[in-house]
């Protein structure tokens, strides 16, 4: 069907997806028998994020006469990338930097490295990415499975920024995601 008219475009759109209606959340990320507990207000300072993508790699097989059979390959899950606002008593980030921490060392005097208790695939959480429709509800989704956060950004400090609230972004890692 040809989409012809404006009401044929407002009934394929149907209000459209919004890209400032979304939620994300982290289940299992920050433990409970620690001060920090985070998973809440990640919900509510997380500023932005993006739907995550994957690529589907070609293997070629060659054929006769120089041509080339395209098959499709394995998929790979890039890194997700969060953007937070920083809240007055660095409660988000901490939580982050500490989870960071169980799962390599600082220490670099050390012959051995740390990794997280128990050391399996299995101490790695999920995050969960809601794209909401204008009631609140959710309309699509996106899991991602075996998370850890890689890279905690900078936060610059400035004697400039007087009306604006610190953010930093965080890169995180995951084996896959599903959707529905």
């Amino acid at each position: 069907m040809a989409i012809t008219t404006i009401s044929d475009l407002k009934t394929a759109l149907n209000s459209g997806a919004r890209s400032n209606l979304f939620r994300v959340s982290l289940t299992g990320f920050f433990s409970t028998d620690t001060t920090i507990t985070a998973d809440e207000d990640f919900s509510y300072l997380c500023k932005a994020a993006q739907l995550p993508g994957s690529t589907l790699g070609i293997i070629e097989v060659p054929f006769s006469a120089g041509r080339r059979y395209k098959a499709p390959g394995d998929r790979t899950f890039a890194d997700w990338t969060t953007t937070v606002i920083n809240d007055s008593n660095h409660k988000i980030r901490q939580a982050l930097e500490v989870l960071q921490q169980q799962y390599g060392t600082t220490d670099y005097n050390s012959t051995t490295s740390k990794t997280l208790t128990g050391g399996s695939q299995t101490d790695f959480s999920t995050i969960l990415v809601e794209q909401l429709d204008q009631t609140g509800d959710t309309i699509y989704s996106y899991t991602l499975n075996n998370c850890w956060p890689q890279d905690i950004s900078t936060i610059d400090l400035s004697y400039d920024s007087t009306d604006t609230l610190e953010e930093f972004t965080v890169t995180w890692s995951y084996d896959y995601f599903t959707f529905k």
